[in-house]
């Protein structure tokens, strides 16, 4: 019966019935625990399917929990554990999905994919030493690397190797109340980011648009002065890009600081981000660009507002966890269940904003 219920549900999927698939789909993992297929197709049901269609906070955690279920069923199924990650960085969990991933390495652990996706999460929260510790175990255990992943293994090194050579105080650290890095957020915080593309036509355009005007008087050289034109136009083009998006970085460097603390706050759980700085242009501007899930969870952790405990760090895995033969090393104690998904926590919250 199962079976029949499994292929009904397939076909609704598959007809883009997502809602129907996914109602099937939970009567038979209700009844068939262990069905991992089943699981992985609730999973997947539960993803947005329309062009612009996004998910709220409720039903992220509830593709979560299936794709959750679905890898410890079947944990062979690399889209199952990039579906998991993805989903749990839409709503900011990154913590999580840092040990998302180095419970993937259990199950491949000479892999490259995990090892980048951990380096990609940790440069993004500025911990460029953790990133590069990462990077090296690519090298290290001799991991094949397909073209993409070498892609953006460079561009990480880059990266890396550039924060590398900054003094290690310049680097933002959110947590850090009084870090120089809030200043530079207050400077801009009244204004919005500008676009990479704004920047190229405020500052490119103009050297075009004198190329375009010469071209009149190189044209009637012939066929030499086109070629002319053309190669020169193609350089400041190139030239161009390099350059805005260089200044891209710099102009919105106070931009970056605060995603960068959204980021941090929003998988941590804890408020970092100062109460002049959340009512700004800046911050409502880059939380609306945000998925509606992660928007959801941050107004939830305001509404709390558990300040950072003093010390406190962001909550890393044990890398090395995947060299012993059980998963773990030692006797030490598993990490806390995740908070950004736990069903009891939605439902006080949830109380809590009925109340």
């Amino acid at each position: 019966m199962s079976e029949e219920a499994y292929l009904d549900a397939l076909e609704a999927l598959e007809a883009g019935e997502r809602e129907r698939a996914a109602e099937l789909a939970q009567q038979i993992v209700e009844d068939v625990p262990d069905h991992a297929s089943a699981w992985a197709l609730l999973s997947e049901a539960l993803m947005p399917g329309k062009q612009g269609q996004r998910l709220d906070l409720t039903r992220t955690a509830r593709a979560i929990a299936a794709t959750r279920k679905a890898v410890l069923l079947d944990p062979r199924r690399t889209d199952l554990w990039i579906r998991g990650a993805h989903l749990m960085r839409s709503i900011g969990c990154w913590e999580d999905a840092l040990a998302w991933w180095q419970d993937a390495r259990h199950h491949m652990p000479y892999e490259a994919l995990p090892v980048v996706e951990q380096a990609t999460i940790l440069a993004d929260l500025g911990l460029y030493d953790e990133a590069a510790e990462r990077l090296a175990c690519v090298v290290e255990d001799n991991m094949d690397v397909g073209a993409s992943q070498n892609a953006r293994i460079m561009a990480l090194m880059g990266l890396v190797n550039k924060a590398a050579t900054k003094e290690r105080d310049t680097l933002f650290r959110p947590w850090e109340a009084h870090h120089d890095g809030w200043a530079i957020v207050r400077m801009r915080m009244t204004k919005p980011p500008i676009s990479e593309t704004t920047i190229f036509l405020l500052t490119v355009g103009p050297a075009l648009l004198l190329l375009v005007l010469a071209a009149r008087d190189v044209s009637s050289s012939g066929w030499s002065g086109l070629c002319l034109v053309s190669l020169a136009t193609l350089t400041v083009s190139l030239v161009g890009v390099r350059l805005s998006r260089r200044w891209h970085q710099q102009v919105n460097r106070p931009a970056l600081n605060l995603l960068r603390a959204m980021d941090v706050e929003v998988s941590s759980g804890y408020v970092v981000i100062p109460e002049d700085i959340r009512l700004s242009k800046l911050y409502m501007t880059l939380l609306q660009r945000t998925p509606p899930s992660y928007q959801e969870r941050a107004l939830k952790i305001t509404e709390r507002a558990r300040p950072w405990p003093k010390g406190h760090r962001p909550r890393l895995p044990d890398f090395d966890s995947h060299l012993d033969e059980i998963g773990t090393i030692g006797d030490e104690e598993a990490p806390p269940a995740p908070q950004a998904y736990d069903e009891e926590e939605e439902a006080t919250w949830s109380s809590e904003e009925e109340e």
